[in-house]
């Protein structure tokens, strides 16, 4: 059995197709917080989760992008959207796995790159995150709300409890 490696892959940003323009994507790392703590009698310490990390995403484009641009400046910290589409292929089958991370945040940086006649430009754009989802063919396996409060694996709500403790579900 071969790996399936990453085929080739579309961006959408705010309902507008990417393809062609969108040189490579950074998508985001989910982390945890962690916090190292031994207590009395512990033989060694132990690493308490302490909630997610910045969840953040960044592009390099192949031009200054107009669709990209009239979102600078949108305050809302959910109010843009990017989809990455992904196939994933191995070479010892022709079927193909359909990867969607969808994302809601908004341009914390726009850097234009460098200007030289006859060669590309690449602006670079970064975006803090608020809303993740991780779909494979169609399926969601993870999907977190970092406002909403909330963190879905494999279809079961991990902060529920909590949620319900505060009095918010």
């Amino acid at each position: 059995m071969l790996p399936k490696k990453l085929y080739n892959f579309n961006v959408i940003f705010e309902g507008h197709p990417l393809a062609g323009l969108v040189e490579e994507i950074t998508l985001p790392v989910l982390e945890r917080q962690m916090e190292e703590y031994r207590g009395a009698a512990m033989l060694g310490p132990v690493s308490l989760d302490l909630g997610m990390a910045a969840l953040r995403l960044d592009f390099t484009l192949a031009e200054h992008n107009a669709h990209i641009l009239e979102a600078w400046g949108v305050t809302e910290a959910s109010g843009t959207g990017l989809r990455f589409l992904g196939a994933a292929m191995a070479d010892d089958s022709s079927a193909s796995d359909a990867i969607e991370v969808s994302v809601r945040g908004r341009i914390q940086k726009f850097e234009p790159g460098t200007a030289k006649a006859g060669e590309l430009t690449k602006p670079k754009v970064e975006m803090p995150l608020t809303y993740y989802r991780y779909s494979v063919n169609g399926n969601p396996l993870i999907e977190i709300d970092l406002v909403g409060g909330t963190e879905i694996v494999n279809g079961v709500n991990r902060s529920s409890q909590v949620l319900r403790a505060l009095g918010l579900s």
